[in-house]
């Protein structure tokens, strides 16, 4: 069985595209599965929404972008688009990937 040992720009970025878009399709289940410490029935729409804005900033990297410049302008997106607390950890996710 073969791993993988790294992850180029494209690839992520692509991952990010589908992450996005199944979270799109998946929030209103997401939204039915938050009900601590309150049912505010929002963390699926606002992590699709984070995530949409993280995809957004890809605009701004060549399609050829390493996977550090992919993970950096992901963050950037996410940090600046982040919706709820749920957004917020999202944000911090992509930020420990970008670092890393």
């Amino acid at each position: 069985m073969a791993f993988l040992r790294e992850i180029d720009g494209p690839a992520l970025a692509d991952w990010a595209r589908r992450a996005a878009s199944r979270l799109a399709e998946r929030s209103p289940e997401i939204n039915r599965l938050n009900v601590f410490p309150i049912p505010d029935s929002d963390t699926g729409s606002n992590m699709a929404h984070t995530m949409a804005s993280a995809v957004s900033a890809l605009a701004e990297v060549p399609r050829e972008a390493t996977a550090a410049q992919v993970a950096t302008a992901l963050t950037s997106g996410a940090v600046s688009g982040a919706r709820g607390n749920s957004g917020m950890v999202l944000s911090q996710v992509l930020r420990g990937l970008a670092e890393s």
